[in-house]
């Protein structure tokens, strides 16, 4: 009996392009440039090759400048409960990849890693008993130690947050603030190109105190910290100046507006608060291009629909909006032609999508792997980090 499938022909016309394309690096790289990260992560095994190819810090910065990524998800779990291990992690995708939570911290031995820092796809983080800090890519499980801090017998607490844009190096920096006493502290800035901590600069600022330095949030080349109901304190990376910030004036005066959300969103500045005890709306600020453009009233979002699936008769609509409520994040990637912008919020363990135009809103998942169910809700009581797909080297 003779086979019905057809023999396999090898022309001597394939066989010399397939050897072309396999010697020609520059072809190579145009290809791999295009492929997702994650097909990226399972060529490094094909050949030493590819892996020196796919590793190199030169490609894996183009790859970011060729094809940004965008947060996939949220990992979130109550600041009281930051050395607790577990997480929760929130899908921003309709269709996400699966990733198991425990592959997202580090395998460091007999260390518990707790997250401290978010910034492009790269983890700050620090161990549970030990003050050992580590800078970790969950995409590619790399994480580095940072240099042994050295403490002052006058410091009271250490503040760490992360800087990394790949858009404008392929290096990261780390700041240190190291508190003196009530009033006064002192600026370190680790760079990975250098490898060691070195001096920076230092201030005095009682307010800033009110929610601390844990607070940074990393945009446009510079750290802020949140003054509360004041201004910023703005750390511009380039000049290693501090400079100050002014915060959305609301236009009836500062009445009782509640600070809900401060942080960016793929290159954006966002400021989002309550307005008063009469009201279920929450505003968005956007800070312009560049710092100096000021903060202008990017959407207005009503809540009185979310509002009443979780009433409190005891007091009111007011500690349903402010009490009950934290906001994870702002999804904005209307610029691009994507889907209408919205507002992740988090209420008794659920996650809870709101459309900043048309209000529509829907839960898109309960979650209680990091205990975020009935947990206080405000700035800086739930720890919020956007999970990014990356090829960063560290």
């Amino acid at each position: 009996m003779h086979s019905s499938k057809a023999p396999k022909i090898t022309t001597p016309f394939s066989s010399a392009a397939a050897k072309s394309l396999a010697d020609d690096d520059d072809l190579l790289l145009e290809i791999l440039l295009r492929l997702p990260i994650r097909s990226l992560i399972r060529f490094k095994s094909v050949s030493k090759r590819w892996l020196s190819l796919i590793s190199d810090p030169t490609f894996c910065h183009r790859r970011m400048t060729f094809q940004p990524s965008t947060p996939s998800g949220i990992l979130c779990r109550p600041h009281s409960r930051r050395f607790s291990p577990g997480f929760d992690f929130v899908y921003l995708h309709p269709n996400p990849p699966r990733v198991p939570l425990e592959s997202l911290e580090p395998s460091v031995p007999k260390r518990r890693f707790v997250i401290l820092k978010s910034c492009n796809g790269l983890l700050l983080g620090r161990s549970y008993r030990k003050n050992d800090y580590y800078v970790y890519n969950p995409t590619t499980k790399q994480y580095k130690k940072l240099p042994k801090l050295q403490m002052n017998k006058n410091s009271t607490s250490i503040y760490l947050n992360l800087a990394y844009d790949p858009l404008r190096s392929s290096n990261y920096k780390v700041v240190c603030v190291r508190v003196l006493d009530s009033t006064n502290f002192e600026i370190k800035i680790y760079s990975s190109d250098s490898g060691f901590w070195r001096p920076c600069c230092g201030g005095s600022s009682k307010a800033l105190f009110i929610l601390g330095f844990s607070c940074g949030v990393y945009w446009n080349g510079a750290l802020y910290w949140l003054r509360y109901l004041e201004n910023c304190i703005c750390l511009d990376l380039c000049e290693e100046k501090l400079h100050r910030l002014a915060i959305p004036r609301a236009s009836d005066g500062w009445g009782d507006r509640t600070i809900k959300y401060f942080g960016n969103w793929c290159g954006r500045l966002y400021w989002i608060e309550g307005v008063d005890s009469e009201s279920t709306e929450l505003i968005v600020y956007e800070m312009g291009d560049d710092r100096g453009c000021g903060w202008s009233v990017k959407y207005r979002v009503d809540l009185q629909r979310v509002c009443s699936l979780f009433p409190d008769p005891s007091s009111g609509v007011r500690a349903a909006l402010n009490s009950k409520f934290s906001v994870l994040a702002i999804v904005d990637q209307s610029e691009v032609g994507e889907e209408e912008p919205y507002i992740v919020l988090l209420s008794g363990g659920n996650a809870i999508r709101v459309n900043v135009m048309s209000g529509r809103f829907e839960r898109m998942q309960y979650l209680n792997n990091g205990r975020t169910a009935n947990t206080p809700h405000g700035v800086g009581l739930i720890d919020a980090h956007f999970y990014i797909q990356s090829l960063a080297c560290v």
